[in-house]
C-alpha cells in the first residue's frame, strides 16, 4: 500500500509539474514584481480536488520553515492515533491514612499534558474531594509529571520566556500556566487586574501613564518577577484604552501550588504544606485514587489549537501520542522521527522534512509545497475531513483570520490556517470557488520580507477563485 500510494504521488506531481499554470493564474509572473518579493523565498501550490487539476505550482520542491502550519499535522495525527473522543486525565491521589476530616499524608496530583486544564476545573476536583470529608490535609502537595519526559529548562523560543506562546510543554499545566493582566489607563493613572488572582502575589505597578502614541504599547511595558513580587514598569498610554496580555511569570509548578493552595482554603479546608515534584513513576507507592477530571474530547480541543493557534496545546498534543503510542515518557527529541516515520507509514512523502515540536515554534523547521500539497488532499479524503477543516480559521470571521480577508470574497468561502513568526510567514487551508469546488492552496515565505506577505497572500487565493 505503501509503495502504491508513494508511486501515485511521483507520477501525480511528475506528470503536472511542467504543465503551463491553468488561466486563472498565468499572470502569476506579475505578483512577485507588484510585490517586490524575491521569488525565490515564497513557494506555494493549488490544486482543484474537484477536477483533480493542480492550478498553480511555485518552488514546490523547496523547503520552507512553515511556522505554525506544523499544527495542522500534529492535530491530524492526534485524531488519526488517539481517536476523536480522546480526553486527557488529570488525577488526585493520597497516601497516608484519613483520620476524620485530616488527611495524614501527602496529597499527589497527576498530570497527563492536559492543556486545557483550568482554575474552575482544579476548584471542581477540590470540591469533589471535600465533598468526601476531607478538609485538612498535614502533608504536601505532590506533582507527579512522570507522564512525559524532562523537558530542558531555557530551551525558549526567543528571550521572551514569560510570553504565553514560549510556555515549555509539561504533563502538569493549569491555565496553559499563564496569568492574563488587562491593563487600563484610568484618569492618569494605570491599573492592573490579574485573572486567576492569587492573594500570595503581589503586584508592584510602576506602570507610567502617557499620551504618547499607543502603537508600540508592548514595546513600552517592562515585567519581571522576583519570588513573590510580580513587577510592572515602563509606560502606557492614555490612547490605549484597555489591553491585555497573557504572562508566564511564575515556575509552573509553584503556579499551581499557589493556586491549588487558596483554592482548598477558600472552599472551606486547610492546607499549609509544602510542595515538590516528582518524575519518577514507581515513587510515592501505594497511593489511593481521590478524584478523576477528563478534558473535553480531542475534536472539541483541536479546533481552539487551530483557530488560534495554541503552542502549548499542540507541543503536549504530540508528546501525548507519542506517549500512548509507545507507552514511554516521550521528549521532544522523539518529534522528528515519528512525524517522518507516520508520513511514511502513510504513504506520504518526507524526504528533507524536519519538525521537532508540535507548535512549529522553531527556526529549524523543514517542509515543502508539495508535501504540504500531498497533507491537505490526503486529509480531505480522511473520514476526520469534517473535524480538521472546522478546525480551521474560517476566512474574515474568526481565530487568527477574524481580521483578515473580511472585505474579500474569499470571506466565508475558506478555512485556513496561519503560520507567523519573525521573517516567516505561511497560510494554507481549504477553500471554493466560484463554481462551488473544493480546492487546496499553500503558501510559505521565509525572508526579510516574508511578513509583508500577506497581500500577496490573499491575492493569489483571490486569482484563485
Amino acid at each position: 500500500m505503501y509503495l502504491a500510494r508513494k508511486l501515485f504521488w511521483i507520477v501525480f506531481f511528475t506528470l503536472h509539474s511542467h504543465i503551463a499554470l491553468s488561466a486563472k493564474i498565468n499572470s502569476i509572473e506579475n505578483f512577485g514584481d507588484q510585490y517586490k518579493f524575491d521569488k525565490s523565498e515564497y513557494g506555494f501550490g493549488a490544486i482543484n480536488l474537484s477536477s483533480g487539476e493542480i492550478i498553480a505550482l511555485h518552488n514546490e520542491d523547496q523547503l520552507f520553515n512553515s511556522a505554525s502550519l506544523v499544527k495542522i499535522i500534529t492535530t491530524y495525527i492526534g485524531l488519526k492515533e488517539l481517536g476523536p473522543d480522546f480526553r486527557w486525565q488529570s488525577e488526585f491521589y493520597y497516601t497516608g491514612e484519613i483520620d476524620g476530616n485530616t488527611l495524614k499524608g501527602n496529597i499527589i496530583f497527576k498530570g497527563r499534558g492536559d492543556a486545557s486544564f483550568s482554575v474552575e476545573n482544579l476548584e471542581a476536583m477540590i470540591r469533589a474531594i471535600q465533598n468526601k470529608g476531607i478538609k485538612i490535609i498535614e502533608g504536601d502537595l505532590i506533582f507527579d509529571s512522570s507522564y512525559f519526559g524532562l523537558t530542558a529548562n531555557g530551551s525558549f523560543f526567543d528571550n521572551e520566556p514569560m510570553r504565553a506562546y514560549n510556555v515549555l510543554p509539561n504533563a502538569i499545566s493549569i491555565q496553559s500556566n499563564t496569568i492574563n493582566f488587562k491593563f487600563e489607563n484610568k484618569n492618569g493613572e494605570v491599573t492592573i487586574e490579574a485573572d486567576p488572582s492569587i492573594k500570595s502575589l503581589n503586584i508592584n505597578n510602576n506602570i507610567n501613564a502617557t499620551m504618547d502614541s499607543c502603537h508600540n504599547w508592548l514595546e513600552d511595558l517592562r515585567y519581571e518577577t522576583k519570588i513573590t513580587n510580580l513587577n510592572f514598569s515602563g509606560k502606557l498610554s492614555q490612547k490605549c484604552g484597555a489591553k491585555e496580555i497573557d504572562l508566564a511569570m511564575l515556575d509552573s509548578q509553584y503556579y499551581f501550588y499557589q493556586i491549588f493552595k487558596q483554592k482548598w482554603i477558600e472552599n472551606g479546608g486547610w492546607f499549609d504544606g509544602d510542595y515538590k515534584v516528582i518524575s519518577d513513576t514507581s515513587a510515592e507507592k501505594n497511593r489511593k485514587l481521590l478524584a478523576s477530571h477528563y478534558s473535553d474530547p480531542l475534536s472539541s480541543l483541536i479546533r481552539d489549537t487551530n483557530k488560534y493557534s495554541l503552542n502549548l496545546m499542540a507541543r503536549n498534543l504530540m508528546l501525548t501520542i507519542v506517549a500512548e503510542k509507545y507507552l514511554i515518557q516521550p521528549r521532544e527529541e522523539m518529534v522528528n522521527s515519528y512525524i517522518n516515520n507516520w508520513l511514511l507509514t502513510h504513504g506520504l512523502d518526507a524526504d528533507g522534512l524536519f519538525i521537532d515540536n508540535g507548535a512549529g515554534l522553531s527556526r529549524n523547521i523543514k517542509v515543502s509545497v508539495k508535501q504540504f500539497l500531498m497533507i491537505l488532499k490526503y486529509i480531505y479524503y480522511d473520514p476526520m475531513m469534517p473535524e480538521m477543516i472546522s478546525s480551521f480559521p474560517i476566512a474574515g470571521i474568526d481565530g487568527t483570520l477574524k481580521k483578515r480577508m473580511r472585505s474579500s470574497s474569499m470571506k466565508m468561502n475558506g478555512h485556513f490556517k496561519t503560520g507567523s513568526m519573525n521573517n516567516v510567514s505561511a497560510i494554507a487551508g481549504f477553500f471554493l470557488n466560484k463554481d462551488k469546488e473544493m480546492n487546496i492552496f499553500i503558501f510559505m515565505m521565509n525572508g526579510k520580507k516574508a511578513n509583508e506577505s500577506q497581500k500577496l497572500q490573499e491575492a493569489l487565493i483571490e486569482t484563485l477563485l
